[in-house]
C-alpha cells in the first residue's frame, strides 16, 4: 500500500475551557483505503488524545460521524481520506466539544 503524509486542519473547541474556537494542524500518514474516521483516530492515538469525535456503527448507517470536510458535509466513516483537509463540525452553533455536536 502506498503511504503519503497529508496536512489535516481540525476545528477544536471546548466550551468549558476555551473562550473561542481554534484550528490545529496535524501531519497524518495515510494509506490507500484509509477513511476520514481513521485519520481522526490516528490524530487521537498519536498527536492529541483529547480530540473528541463521534463514531458508532462505522458502516455509514447511524450518521453520528457526520463532519464537514473542506466545506462539504460527509460521513467520516464512509469517506476516504484524499489529500489535505480541513475537518469541522457540521453545525458550529451546537458544538459540545471539538467535532461533537448536540443533535
Amino acid at each position: 500500500m502506498e503511504e503519503k503524509t497529508i496536512r489535516v486542519k481540525v476545528y477544536r473547541y471546548d466550551p468549558e475551557k476555551d473562550a473561542a474556537s481554534r484550528y490545529e494542524n496535524y501531519d497524518v500518514p495515510v494509506t490507500t483505503g484509509m477513511s476520514i474516521y481513521n485519520v481522526l483516530q490516528y490524530i487521537n492515538e498519536n498527536h492529541d488524545g483529547g480530540l473528541s469525535h463521534y463514531c458508532s456503527c462505522r458502516l455509514g448507517v447511524c450518521k453520528g460521524c457526520m463532519v464537514r470536510v473542506n466545506g462539504k458535509a460527509m460521513l467520516a466513516c464512509a469517506e476516504l481520506a484524499e489529500g489535505d483537509m480541513t475537518i469541522e463540525p457540521v453545525n458550529e452553533k451546537k458544538v459540545i466539544k471539538d467535532l461533537l455536536i448536540d443533535f
